[in-house]
This record gives structure tokens, C-alpha cells and sequence, in this order.
């Protein structure tokens, strides 16, 4: 059973969460208030009611955005550096991916409020809790066209940004430590773990993202 600490301040959400595999504590808040100065208290809090501290961690992951830009750097910085002063590795996780993993369905696209009449999109499907299909861009609102995107009806949209776009969220969800957690468990056995220095938050562009897992 691996200790895991999960990270996530891209959104109006602080979203903390630890697991050692038969306890999963966690925490999270919906506040329009800087999540800056409570974060590591509650970082240690977390870990405190899960019954370890930060030496017994073997892996901390990290919601990398994109989202808030104070808030990905906010959770980035965090994790480095507490993975500089204990030396366990990292893992950076989609704030989307985690959206998307909330619904429990195998097609999802998440919309986001990227502010500047744009929005962010996260694409997904699923297949036996697997990633199969990854998209993730920042689209203008004026340009934003479902079929152009290859959405369809067969996809469960979410997001604060899907009213700005004409559609309806199916529900209202952030980005969550929880869902981090599971990604980290699946990182750990494919052993794809970063150091500090090689945690990088997602900045979209204009350019689409296309990946196969």
C-alpha cells in the first residue's frame, strides 16, 4: 500500500487528500479567498487525521492546471518543495483529468471559465478505468463549436464555462485532490514519477493536445 498526498489550488477549490490504501482523508473547500496562506496547515492537518506524516509519503501528486495561473503556481510550488526537503517524488495530474474522473463515465468534456472570453476544454474517454482518449485546449468563446471538437450528445459535459458556450453542465464539478489520488496509484506502478525541478504546470494554448494513454 503506497502513502499518497494529492494537491489541487488551480480552481476556487483547495483540495487536499492522502492515502496509505485503507485510510483516505481529505479536505475541500470552495472559497473565493487566497488558498496561499492556509495550504500547508492544511497540508498537515490532512496528513495528521491519516495517521502520517510527510517522511512516510511515496509519492505526492499534483494538479498542474490549467486553471487560476496564482493557483497552479501556488500547488506546483508546494509540492516542490516539499518534495525538495523530503525527497519524495512527484507526479503532475490534468486539473480536468480530475473533473472528468469525478463522473464515473466512459466520454466527458469538461469546460472551464478560462476568463478573457476564452474557455478551457478537457476531452476524455474511458474505457475500464483507463484513460484511452486525452484533448485538452483554450478556445475562444466567439470560435467554440461542439462539432468542430468532435463533441456529440454521447458526451457528459461539465463546467462552469459550459453556460458561457450555450450548454447546459450536467453537474457542478472542481478539481479534487480524491480523483488525483487514484491517477498517483496508477503512476506509481507504471513508475513515471518526477523530481521537483521537472514538475511543469499546464498552460494551454491555442494548439490542440493530443495523446493516446
Amino acid at each position: 500500500m503506497a502513502n499518497i498526498l494529492a494537491i489541487d489550488t488551480s480552481s476556487e477549490a483547495c483540495s487536499v487528500a492522502v492515502s496509505t490504501g485503507e485510510i483516505l482523508e481529505s479536505f475541500h473547500e470552495i472559497s473565493s479567498t487566497k488558498h496561499s496562506g492556509r495550504i500547508l496547515e492544511i497540508i498537515e492537518e490532512t496528513l495528521s487525521k491519516a495517521s502520517i506524516t510527510l517522511s512516510d509519503l511515496d509519492l505526492i501528486a499534483c494538479g498542474v492546471g490549467p486553471g487560476s495561473f496564482t493557483g497552479i503556481r501556488l500547488s506546483c510550488s508546494v509540492a516542490q518543495g516539499l518534495s525538495f526537503s523530503t525527497g519524495v517524488p512527484l507526479v503532475g495530474v490534468s486539473s480536468l483529468l480530475s473533473m472528468a474522473l469525478q463522473t464515473k463515465k466512459t466520454k466527458v468534456a469538461c469546460i472551464v471559465n478560462a476568463h478573457m472570453n476564452q474557455v478551457y476544454i478537457g476531452k476524455y474517454e474511458f474505457r475500464e478505468g483507463e484513460t484511452i482518449g486525452k484533448k485538452e485546449l483554450l478556445s475562444s468563446i466567439d470560435n467554440f463549436k461542439l462539432k468542430e471538437l468532435g463533441l456529440d450528445d454521447s458526451y457528459f459535459l461539465i463546467g462552469d464555462g459550459c453556460e458561457l458556450v450555450g450548454q447546459v453542465s450536467e453537474s457542478n464539478i472542481y478539481p479534487d485532490a480524491k480523483a488525483i489520488i487514484s491517477v498517483g496509484e496508477n503512476t506509481l506502478d507504471r513508475e513515471k514519477l518526477l523530481v521537483p525541478e521537472d514538475l511543469k504546470p499546464i498552460y494551454l494554448s491555442g494548439e490542440e493536445h493530443w495523446s493516446k494513454v
